[in-house]
């Protein structure tokens, strides 16, 4: 009696048409190319309509107060989910302010926009020590200063740098029943009230757990940001933004000469599977194309082809970021 075969719960793998079945680690080649993909994709910045929106957004908002700063001002809150692109957004903040400023014959300014990013050991000071050492205060760290000190330090520093704008990124971890995390709400609220510089908080989708928690500096923050992922499936809209997305990324793979031929990205048979795995965050689609093609160009694949962006699921989305629980680039029959 023959045994049935044992059931395979995510379906068979698509197999590789190009290069070998399987990655050639070994393959010096292969590796010359292979280092150049994570650079690529961590520079490489994809002009999208929501994004750039945001980016506009928050430039305005930067540019109305500083007729206010030394008074009261506003701020402005963004929060998206983890790995859907906000790293790139405030990248591209800060970039396209530079290029602004550029295109008014000013000088560039490295302080123009500062970018601090908090974790879970947060304090008000170590927050406003991180502030100092981004705009280069030789005594940063000296243990000496009260909080008083630090705070009116940054305000001559910024005044002093022409600073424009504060980004305060993974405010997430300030969600938190401590004192540290009070202190530095408070101080942020202080920040608003000395108009000391234009705040930006960003977080991930549990900052907006603490937005709601911390009313008063919610009001001083405005209507949230959010940059919401695209459902392609129910919104024609969004199925254009997903599809020209994915059409620009693999021609920037090729033009960068990380690859030597487009995936198809865009096309059926892939695009709806992309969908499915990164929930319509575009930053997630990145994610998972780097992961395909670091595995494809280890095989020697002249292009990412469907059994990489398999495996890249199976192991990276269905893995330890668990976007997912099944692959979609696999036949379920």
């Amino acid at each position: 009696m023959i045994p049935k075969r044992k059931a395979i719960p995510l379906g068979p793998q698509p197999l590789p048409a190009r290069g070998d079945p399987v990655p050639d680690y070994s393959n010096p080649s292969r590796r010359a190319r292979v280092v150049s993909v994570v650079p690529f994709f961590k520079n490489n910045w994809i002009e999208h309509e929501p994004q750039t929106s945001l980016v506009n957004q928050l430039l305005a908002y930067m540019e109305s107060m500083q007729p206010l700063l030394d008074g009261p001002i506003d701020g402005r809150c963004l929060s998206q989910d983890t790995n859907a692109g906000k790293s790139r957004m405030i990248e591209a903040l800060v970039a396209e302010a530079a290029l602004r400023r550029e295109e008014e014959g000013l000088p560039s300014n490295k302080y123009q926009i500062i970018v601090v990013e908090l974790n879970e050991a947060t304090s008000v000071k170590s927050f406003f020590r991180n502030i100092l050492k981004a705009l280069d205060d030789s005594h940063w760290n000296n243990k000496h200063d009260t909080i008083d000190d630090l705070e009116d330090r940054i305000h001559h520093f910024c005044r002093k740098l022409g600073v424009q704008g504060l980004v305060g990124d993974e405010v997430q971890h300030l969600d938190k029943k401590s004192s540290d995390a009070t202190g530095v709400t408070n101080r942020l609220k202080s920040f608003l009230n000395r108009g000391i510089v234009p705040l930006i908080l960003v977080g991930n989708e549990k900052a907006e757990a603490f937005f709601e928690k911390n009313t008063d500096l919610a009001a001083r923050l405005g209507t949230p940001l959010v940059l919401k992922p695209l459902d392609p499936r129910n919104d024609r809209t969004d199925g254009k933004l997903f599809t020209a997305f994915c059409k620009k990324l693999d021609a920037s793979m090729v033009k960068a000469k990380i690859v030597d031929e487009p995936a198809g990205l865009d096309k059926a048979g892939l695009r709806s599977q992309l969908v499915a795995v990164s929930g319509g965050h575009v930053g997630r689609v990145c994610r998972v194309v780097c992961e395909a093609t670091i595995h494809a160009l280890w095989r020697g694949s002249p292009k990412v082809e469907k059994h990489d962006l398999s495996v890249a699921t199976r192991r990276y989305a269905m893995g330890p970021v668990n976007w997912v629980t099944r692959d979609p680039f696999s036949s379920s029959k």
